[in-house]
């Protein structure tokens, strides 16, 4: 055909604005009852055909499935890259299996030295998908939200530890689990154009990826709490002045600086480092003494007085809970292996995602601002 399935849905969604695009259509309806109702069209306008597509798809007594992780291989580099960009990308329990699977096949191939993960369109990945989130909560399964970040802590396990080089691509916007995903890599390298950021905190949960974990492990504890706690963006240039992203290039230069990073081996991301001046007055906003200050709704001392005003104002919109157990982990994760650190951070979730804040956040999503209770 002129369109894959997945073009034409994408198509209808952010062309005609549809929720759902017609093959998606067709599997809520169920392939076999659209195939009767096309069947009974073509029987009274014989000028109309049968799509080819749908008789087949119904032979075969299956939905239509959808591919949103693609897969190149070329020159010794595997490009992964997800392919949901009317979604901005975002993870849900499709795309983390597919994701899982395209990673599977790089890693096991014997002429693959880095694989690269990136993502299509304007984002690299801005999040987990919401409304999975609410449709669990509401149907009283938070044990399959537990389940669903299992797998995805044991992926991105498996992509930190690869022995392969795990380079992300960070050309665009990543938010929650996009920015854990990028995290999780060996190595990043941004464009001007990317970013990363944390906004969990302002809608009644926490990054439940890793974010916390490995941001503490980049730049410390104290402005892994700024970042959790107020949301922050972290510019492409931020990050790269922080370590956080190895190799800042203009798009143009993005295949020399991966092919340098294949030829210079595996970089070491969480090697010692020295803050740059530029973000001490953020780090100590949320010293220990500090975060006590901000979670009982003061201003930081021994900051400046804007400063303080700014943080105390954002950290007082999030959600009470999500603030108390991020900074619960990001303490406990401390001198923990990473593995370790992980099952703490999975032993919070049930306590986050049962709270009336988490769904009032989520549902207030490109809503309305949420009124958290603390409940």
């Amino acid at each position: 055909g002129v369109a894959s399935i997945e073009d034409t849905d994408r198509g209808a969604k952010i062309g005609l604005r549809w929720i759902n695009g017609p093959f998606e259509i067709m599997n809520k309806i169920g392939v076999d009852r659209t195939y009767t109702a096309v069947a009974a069209i073509t029987k009274k306008y014989p000028d109309f055909k049968m799509p080819e597509i749908l008789a087949k798809q119904n032979a075969r007594g299956q939905a239509f499935e959808f591919k949103f992780v693609d897969l190149e291989i070329k020159d010794a580099i595997a490009t992964i890259t997800l392919n949901r960009p009317e979604a901005m990308n975002a993870l849900n329990e499709t795309v983390v299996a597919q994701l899982d699977d395209r990673f599977t096949e790089a890693e096991n191939h014997p002429d693959v030295k880095a694989i690269v993960f990136q993502g299509a369109g304007k984002a690299f990945v801005a999040g987990a998908d919401i409304k999975y989130f609410i449709d669990k909560i509401k149907a009283d399964q938070i044990a399959d939200i537990v389940a669903f970040t299992r797998r995805g802590h044991e992926l991105f396990l498996r992509i930190e530890n690869c022995a392969k080089l795990t380079i992300a691509l960070l050309d665009g916007l990543a938010l929650g689990g996009g920015s854990e995903l990028a995290m999780t890599c060996q190595a990043i390298v941004a464009t001007p154009a990317g970013s990363l950021g944390f906004t969990e905190t302002g809608i009644g949960i926490f990054p439940g990826l890793g974010g916390m974990l490995r941001t503490a492990r980049m730049v410390g504890p104290e402005l892994a709490k700024y970042y959790m706690f107020t949301g922050a963006t972290i510019s492409a240039q931020d990050a790269h002045a922080l370590g956080i992203v190895t190799k800042l290039v203009a798009p143009s230069d993005v295949e020399s600086a991966i092919q340098e990073l294949v030829v210079g081996g595996l970089p070491d991301k969480y090697r010692q480092r020295e803050i740059p001046e530029k973000f001490k007055p953020q780090a100590m906003a949320c010293s220990q003494e500090n975060v006590a200050r901000l979670l009982s709704g003061n201003p930081p001392e021994g900051v400046s007085q804007d400063l303080a005003a700014r943080t105390a104002k954002v950290v007082g919109f999030k959600a009470p809970i999500a603030l108390r157990i991020s900074n619960e982990i990001i303490d406990q994760q401390v001198g923990k292996s990473m593995e370790e650190a992980v099952e703490i951070e999975i032993g919070r979730l049930n306590d986050i995602f049962s709270t009336a804040d988490a769904l009032e956040g989520l549902s207030s999503v490109g809503r309305k601002r949420p009124a958290f209770k603390g409940a």
